[in-house]
């Protein structure tokens, strides 16, 4: 199917709504539009009805608009709320007030479940894009699914490393897992069914680190012990694009954005950005920190970039005009392994010091009380894809998955 292309719509709601579904289809892997008409029934909605639902330029009506985001996996009530503050900016012909935020009248939030079975440090964790599953990998060498509404495994535990696994994502769709080892190899997997994918390993230099999909799924971005940053294509025969080089140290993480751009860390201290097309670097290298540059994550709108360090602080960049957010601040008293945004103001970061944290990005302020439970250092964190679900990883041994608190009356 060619590219949909919407009619232009001012910044605002109404734009962010056409703008989040047309990534949810890339997610799904731009299923046709029949096919997606075909899915929710026949007579229910036809291909005409979804087109227009994509290219607009008005706001489609809620009960055909919901059905679509069921068939291409998302969440509705995400949708929901987007699809209000659009409604509400069409018809009055202006900005509508922002919906209310994911997390409830309360910002604390509680372990709901702790995920056991690994036979060593918990180093990875990763969502798929339905928010139903959420894998974990390991020292142990294995990588483990687990179903989020209860914590229950999902399949048998998925073997082939050679040495401890630190990287772990899932493709757009939903269909791949990638893992990273310090067997200096990725390997990719079957989630639906547990198994690994009938493809070689993609061999690095050194040890492999960090994994990252594109938004479309047919381009993956590895990186480790060798200080370079390599991009695959793997929507057919997998096969090495390019190899990109700029780093002086390890890479630490990676993270591509909705809209493209390859962001990279670095034990030297390095945050990077490059074109994804091309591989050229997207002017100066944003930040070089004294510390180690742990970990990266872009916001659900990709127009800003965040990183955690070695020395505890968390940096910010606006990628339009590539300047910070604001002055770096000390989230942590150790090392910041993790950080994910909750939404695009809201940050969580994951410490050496036992605790996860929450943080308003544009001020630095704590966002929430922390959250408390794991016996030993963090080493990652990510957050479901509807914002309504943490997941913590540690030297403890378990993953656990954290819900907003229910509002106190």
């Amino acid at each position: 199917m060619g590219v949909l292309r919407r009619a232009a719509t001012p910044p605002g709601p109404i734009t962010d709504l056409f703008d989040r579904l047309h990534e949810l289809h890339l997610r799904a892997g731009e299923p046709g539009l029949r096919q997606i008409a075909g899915d929710i029934g026949t007579g229910v909605v036809s291909h005409a009805t979804v087109h227009t639902a994509f290219t607009g330029p008005r706001v489609p009506k809620w009960g055909y608009l919901e059905l679509i985001v069921e068939a291409l996996g998302g969440d509705p009530a995400l949708f929901h709320r987007l699809w209000l503050a659009a409604r509400q900016a069409e018809r009055t012909g202006g900005p509508a007030p922002a919906p209310p935020a994911l997390v409830r009248e309360t910002a604390a939030w509680i372990c709901t479940n702790v995920l056991t079975g690994h036979g060593g440090e918990v180093t990875g964790v990763a969502f798929s894009p339905n928010g139903r599953l959420v894998a974990t990998v390991s020292a142990d060498m294995s990588v483990r699914l687990w179903n989020t509404h209860d914590g229950t495994p999902y399949g048998a535990p998925m073997t082939g490393h050679r040495g401890p696994v630190w990287g772990v994502a899932f493709s757009p769709a939903g269909r791949v897992l990638a893992t990273a080892s310090v067997d200096t190899t990725v390997r990719l997997w079957d989630p639906a069914t547990a198994t690994a994918l009938p493809v070689p390993p993609l061999e690095h230099d050194g040890y492999a680190v960090a994994v990252a999909f594109s938004l479309h799924g047919r381009t993956l971005v590895t990186g480790g012990g060798d200080a370079l940053v390599r991009v695959w294509d793997v929507g057919g025969e997998v096969s090495l694009r390019s190899v990109l080089a700029g780093h002086t140290g390890a890479i630490n993480d990676l993270a591509v954005s909705p809209r493209g751009w390859i962001a990279s860390s670095g034990t030297d201290g390095d945050v990077r950005l490059w074109h994804a097309g091309d591989g050229e670097p997207a002017g100066h290298r944003l930040a070089g920190h004294p510390a180690s540059m742990a970990c990266l994550a872009f916001s659900p709108d990709g127009r800003t970039l965040a990183a955690g360090a070695d020395d505890g602080t968390v940096h910010g960049w606006t990628i339009a005009t590539r300047t910070p957010v604001r002055e770096p601040w000390t989230a942590h008293e150790s090392p910041v392994w993790g950080i994910a945004f909750v939404e695009p103001a809201t940050l969580v970061t994951a410490g050496r010091d036992h605790t996860a944290r929450l943080w308003d990005c544009a001020t630095g302020a704590a966002a929430g009380p922390p959250l408390s439970g794991h016996e030993d250092a963090l080493t990652h964190v990510a957050v479901s894809p509807a914002g309504t679900l943490l997941a913590t990883a540690s030297d403890d041994g378990t993953a656990r998955l954290w819900r907003p608190a229910p509002a106190v009356a």
